[in-house]
């Protein structure tokens, strides 16, 4: 009987413990099995490259420019001044990490006209390989430089703020004018 009667003087402290507990373990779990899960690794970056570009025009001028394909396997067009003209380089690279060489798709615009239809070819990483026209007067050497690029966080949609001028916002302006 002493058992029983430590059990019922102990009631009113084990059940207010027993509706808050639910409350605070629950948390301290799924936070324990989130840390401790390799076997669901997140990939938090994006596998790319930074790629040196460099024309060399039909009169011996070179225009260099640098950019960013922060993933492979998409389309990126790079626009640039240079030399007088406007210049339009669009690439589409396809790698993995570890990857020695790149299967690489380009296209050359120069002044909104094309110059180099879309061609495919091999390129090593880290190594500067050269494109020349067949009149041997125009030359595109590429150099990639795999680069792991942090992903943004897309989670949230507040980035972009509305600007006052907008007009747009139903709200926006005197309402009383």
């Amino acid at each position: 009987m002493s058992t029983l009667k430590r059990f019922v003087r102990a009631l009113p402290l084990v059940v207010p413990l027993a509706l808050v507990a639910p409350l605070i373990v629950p948390h301290q779990v799924q936070a324990a099995a989130q840390d401790g899960d390799d076997s669901e690794e997140q990939q938090t970056y994006d596998y790319g490259a930074r790629v040196k570009i460099e024309v060399r025009m039909e009169d011996g001028t070179v225009v260099k420019h640098r950019g960013e394909m922060r993933s492979f396997g998409n389309e990126w067009r790079f626009e640039f001044e240079g030399a007088d003209h406007h210049h339009a380089l669009t690439l589409n690279a396809a790698g993995e990490e570890g990857d020695k060489k790149l299967e690489v798709t380009l296209a050359y615009e120069r002044d909104g006209m094309p110059v180099i239809a879309p061609y495919k070819d091999t390129y090593p990483v880290r190594k500067r390989q050269s494109l020349w026209t067949q009149d041997g007067k125009l030359a595109i050497a590429l150099t990639f430089i795999p680069t792991k690029f942090e992903r943004e966080d897309t989670s949230r949609d507040d980035k972009e703020k509305i600007d006052p001028g907008d007009n747009d916002d139903p709200l926006g302006g005197n309402l009383f004018k």
